[in-house]
């Protein structure tokens, strides 16, 4: 895929704070990379539950809440390729109770709504989540199989955008579209390291697959958090519901630590 210049070109480094370690799950942080499908955002459910029945495909509505996570947990049993979205596809309507004989159909909808500007809806408490994960002292960035556009997809809708603004500050986005290869490839994780300037091991990657998400980042010795509201997944590393819970887990760790000097404490004063 060629991707025009103004989106190759990257804006100036942003001078970010010193971030302050945090230790969590065993390990020292001063970094988290976010995924974006499943962390941040979901496929928006009115434009596919509208799209449905405008081809007269039936569906659960209802179900879709853990729609996305159900087609995830497909395409880890399928080992799917990055960015081939059959699987994906399949497990999706499954999810949403789409009779046999509806399937062809409901997956040509989806074939034809799947770009990434679907990705927009958020996920409930992932902006609070990632707001967290700031306060505590941790620089974030953005590390996302994309196709050039995530960067400007999150800015428009007000979800994340590199320093100040109305969505989450990060310091830097991956796009698989822009770096010309996908998660799991250790080049994604190591460009986001090296965009929020700290070691990989200092860095804690979350994403909603085992297999691009998880096992890639711990590979390159991040550690390494699947975002699994299912429970379904048999996977070694760490697991979580949501980015709330690492957030949670952060949170924990920083009430419990003793503060530093010259650290703001929870009450707003200095320790």
């Amino acid at each position: 895929m060629t991707v025009p210049q103004h989106e190759r070109d990257s804006p100036p480094p942003i001078a970010a704070a010193p971030p302050r370690p945090v230790t969590v799950l065993g390990r020292p942080i001063e970094g988290v990379s976010l995924d974006v499908g499943g962390v941040l955002t979901v496929p928006d459910q009115g434009l596919i539950g509208h799209a449905l029945a405008q081809r007269g495909v039936p569906f659960d509505r209802a179900r879709f809440d853990l729609a996305h996570y159900h087609a995830m947990a497909e395409v880890e049993r399928c080992r799917s390729l990055p960015e081939e979205f059959t699987d994906y596809q399949r497990g999706l309507l499954h999810a949403l109770d789409v009779p046999d004989e509806h399937l062809e159909p409901g997956a040509a909808v989806l074939v034809g709504l799947q770009c990434c500007a679907l990705w927009c809806q958020r996920v409930p408490g992932s902006m609070d989540a990632a707001r967290r994960l700031a306060a505590a002292g941790l620089r974030l960035g953005i590390t996302s199989n994309a196709d050039g556009t995530i960067e400007d997809l999150l800015r428009r809708h007000e979800i994340a955008q590199r320093g100040s603004g109305p969505g989450i500050a990060v310091d830097h986005i991956t796009d698989s579209g822009v770096l010309g290869t996908n998660k799991p490839d250790p080049a994604m994780f190591l460009a986001t390291a090296a965009g929020l300037g700290l070691a990989p091991e200092r860095v804690c990657h979350i994403g909603d697959s085992a297999s691009f998400d998880a096992e890639g980042a711990a590979a390159v010795g991040m550690l390494a958090v699947h975002v699994d509201p299912l429970g379904s997944c048999p996977g070694d590393h760490h697991h979580v519901g949501s980015l709330a819970g690492l957030a949670d887990l952060v949170d924990q760790a920083v009430a419990a630590a003793p503060a530093a000097p010259g650290r703001v404490t929870a009450e707003g004063g200095v320790g």
